[in-house]
C-alpha cells in the first residue's frame, strides 16, 4: 500500500548508516526478537537494536556482516529492553530481507 508522501525535510532528518553486528542473540521471552549489538561507528558507538527478524534469520550468521541501520530512532521499550535504532529490511511477501554492505565500507558511513 502507497503511503503519503513525506517532506524533504523531514526525510532529512532520518541518519541512515552502515552498521556491523558485533554480537547477536535470541531474545528470551520473545516470539521473532534478535537482540542485535551493532558499531555504528564514531557518531554513536556501540547500540543495541531489537530487531523482529528471526524467523527469517539465524542470529549467530549475522555477527560480522554489515547492513544499512536507522541510526537517530527514539529509544522503544520491548520486552524490557531498549531498542536503539532499527535494521532496515525489505517486506518480500511477508518475509524480512535484509541487504549486506560490503566490508569495505566503514562503520558509521552515511547512507544518503
Amino acid at each position: 500500500m502507497k503511503k503519503t508522501k513525506v517532506a524533504y525535510s523531514d526525510f532529512q532528518k532520518l541518519d541512515i548508516r552502515v552498521g556491523e553486528i558485533k554480537e547477536a542473540s535470541f531474545l528470551e521471552g520473545s516470539r521473532n526478537i534478535i537482540v542485535l549489538k551493532v558499531d555504528l561507528g564514531e557518531d554513536y558507538g556501540l547500540v543495541e537494536i531489537l530487531s523482529g527478524i528471526a524467523n527469517d534469520y539465524k542470529a549467530e550468521k549475522l555477527i560480522g556482516k554489515k547492513y544499512a541501520f536507522l541510526a537517530n530512532l527514539e529509544p522503544k521499550k520491548i520486552l524490557g529492553r531498549y531498542s536503539c535504532g532499527m535494521i532496515l529490511a525489505s517486506d518480500v511477501s511477508g518475509k524480512a530481507v535484509i541487504s549486506p554492505i560490503g566490508k569495505k565500507v566503514p562503520n558509521g558511513t552515511i547512507i544518503r
